[in-house]
Formats: C-alpha cells, sequence, structure tokens
C-alpha cells in the first residue's frame, strides 16, 4: 500500500512534467543529453587511450639522446626543446615522446626538458622539482602550481633554466649575435606538442572508434593547448603520434615478376599494346563500355603528344572535361565567325 501510494504521487508529477516537454522542455533535454554524450566520449576515449600507453624508463635512452645531441649530422633544432607530458613520475617518460624524439624524424638539441603540470589543493602554491638523471642535457621538471595560479608556463620554464644554469647543472648557452649589449645565457626554446591520432590499420571495436573520431573532433574545436599555457607566441611543433594499439592483420603481397604481367610485357610491339587499350576487360563495367570511343581517342592523343608508351596506362575522363570541350567548340564556333567578319570587313575596305 505504501509503495502504490507514493508511487501513484510521483507518477502524478511526472506526467504532469511531461506535459512541459513541448513548451520548452525539451531544451533541457537536449543540453543534458549532449553533455553527457561528451562526458562519456571523453571519458571512454581517455580510458581507451590509456590502456596503449607504455611508460619507459629513462635510463635505457640515454645514451641515444646525447649521441643525438651531439650528432651533427642532423641539424640543431632548438637549444632546449620542450615536451609537455602527463606523466607524473619521475624516471618514466612516455613511449609517444621518445618515439617523437629518436623515431620520427629525430629531434636534435643540447637540452631536453619535459615538463609536467600538477595543481595542487592549496591556491598559491608556486614550486618545482628537477631530475636531471645524472646528465647536463636531460632534464624532467614537475612544477606544482596553485589551482589559482595562472598556468602560463614560458615565463616559469625560463626561471628554470636559469636556475640550473646559476647552479651549475646546464651550461651557459651563450649565443653569438643579439640586439642587446648584455648576451642571455639562456638560448631558444622550442615547444613540441603531441597529439595521438587513430591509424587507419588499428584493430578496435566500431564503438571505440566512433568514441576515439568523436573525442578528437571534440578536442579540435575546443581549443589549443597552447593558447592554455600561454605557448601563443612561442615557437611551437604540432606532432601527431599514431595511437599504438592492436593493429589488423594484413594480407600479404605477392610480388610478380614484369614479364609475367599480360599487360606489362615489354616485349609486344608499340601497335599491339595502342590495340590492347582499346580493348574492354571482362571486369569493365556499362559506364566504361559506354565511353570505349573516347578512351580510344584520349590513347591516340596521348601517344602522339608524349612520344612514347602509354599503351599500359588508361587514360581518365573527368566530368570537367565535357563542360570544357564544349566550352572549346564554342570558342571554335566564335573564332570563325570572328574571321568571317573580319573577311567581310577586309572585302568592304578594298572596295
Amino acid at each position: 500500500v505504501f509503495l502504490i501510494f507514493f508511487g501513484a504521487i510521483e507518477a502524478m508529477f511526472f506526467f504532469s512534467s511531461l506535459t512541459k516537454f513541448f513548451h520548452g522542455g525539451y531544451v533541457t533535454v537536449f543540453l543534458a543529453t549532449a553533455i553527457f554524450i561528451v562526458m562519456f566520449v571523453w571519458r571512454r576515449g581517455t580510458a581507451i587511450e590509456h590502456t596503449q600507453s607504455v611508460y619507459l624508463p629513462v635510463n635505457k635512452y640515454i645514451d641515444q639522446l646525447k649521441s643525438l645531441s651531439q650528432d651533427n649530422d642532423y641539424s640543431l633544432l632548438a637549444d632546449n626543446l620542450v615536451f609537455l607530458t602527463n606523466d607524473s613520475s619521475f624516471d618514466k617518460l612516455d613511449r609517444d615522446i621518445l618515439y617523437s624524439i629518436l623515431d620520427k624524424r629525430p629531434k636534435r638539441a643540447r637540452t631536453y626538458c619535459f615538463i609536467n603540470i600538477s595543481v595542487t589543493d592549496k591556491p598559491n602554491t608556486r614550486e618545482f622539482v628537477i631530475n636531471d638523471f645524472g646528465t647536463d642535457f636531460l632534464f624532467k621538471v614537475t612544477i606544482r602550481l596553485g589551482f589559482k595560479e595562472n598556468q602560463r608556463i614560458n615565463t616559469y620554464l625560463y626561471q628554470i633554466i636559469g636556475d640550473l644554469i646559476a647552479s651549475g647543472q646546464l651550461a651557459p648557452q651563450n649565443h653569438k649575435y643579439s640586439i642587446y649589449r648584455e648576451h642571455s645565457e639562456i638560448g631558444d626554446f622550442r615547444f613540441c606538442l603531441l597529439r595521438k591520432v587513430l591509424a587507419p590499420e588499428t584493430d578496435i571495436s566500431g564503438f571505440d572508434k566512433r568514441c576515439l573520431d568523436l573525442k578528437y573532433f571534440i578536442r579540435r574545436i575546443c581549443g589549443s593547448p597552447a593558447r592554455w599555457y600561454g605557448l601563443e607566441n612561442s615557437n611551437v611543433i604540432f606532432e601527431y603520434v599514431p595511437l599504438f594499439s592492436k593493429v589488423k592483420r594484413e594480407h600479404k603481397l605477392t610480388r610478380v615478376t614484369l614479364e609475367a604481367t599480360p599487360d606489362m610485357g615489354m616485349s609486344l610491339k608499340a601497335e599491339k599494346q595502342h590495340e590492347r587499350i582499346a580493348e574492354i576487360e571482362e571486369d569493365d563495367d556499362i559506364f566504361s563500355a559506354a565511353m570505349h570511343k573516347d578512351r580510344i581517342e584520349n590513347a591516340a592523343a596521348v601517344h602522339n603528344l608524349v612520344g612514347g608508351d602509354t599503351a599500359s596506362f588508361k587514360p581518365l575522363k573527368l566530368d570537367e572535361e565535357d563542360e570544357d570541350e564544349g566550352s572549346k567548340v564554342e570558342g571554335e564556333t566564335e573564332g570563325e565567325e570572328l574571321l568571317d567578319s573580319e573577311a567581310a570587313g577586309g572585302t568592304l575596305d578594298s572596295e
């Protein structure tokens, strides 16, 4: 009886509220649905990215990074190359960052800095922690800022590099040329922001793929992290790295010799090859059959123009060519009329 009584009351409230749906209530439902979709897609997409996140120990790659920073075969990208990372550990790096530096066009710099921004519960925290891995070119920095502090890291990073030079952990980065009388000991900065993209060969479910596509779409229209961190006027590189995940199995291609390919036989004469392109293959559709004559004319025109053997290439017929041919015919007609009128004018002048 208790459930029936209160259930009836709630049902009356529910049906009375339904009448408001068509009088503006649908706006609230639409906004709530949109917010739910954004939150769900973002959370789901982030969870999918975390499943493929791999953090590698930095100590195993110090030798490679040192060799790269001293390798004159690669041009110097910047004095200080800065990466932003979500990893708060002090001894590991995201695989995507190392992949960007070493594999995806090696990036040579004098100093590599990896910055992590940590927001604290206190409103006015301003501090940083550095791990130099026992080197003078590799630094992982965690900047701790209060929730009321601005996260424009450009000025903070300038202070951090200056502190490293003052403490002797980093050699001065003197420049030979400058507009100032006193040259600065701090070199230039270049920031690299990595963004994950979903490769077509990634083997994930259709639902997860839609979630990632929608998340990346929202990310594109919601602004750039460069503006959030105050890097609008800085030298920023946006680099896209593939989402490392399970890859679909691809079918293996079989290499066939050139002589074994019927349409590419080099021993055939040019006349026979010219005749071959005029033939319609068994798998051609009705549209190809309708353009049989045009294909022959185009092949002959290309063969005469180039002067080589183009019989093995099927000429393309674009829709715009029909309009061009029509305009060409009209132009020729107008040209003929103009010549006739000039001839007539010349006759009258002579008379």
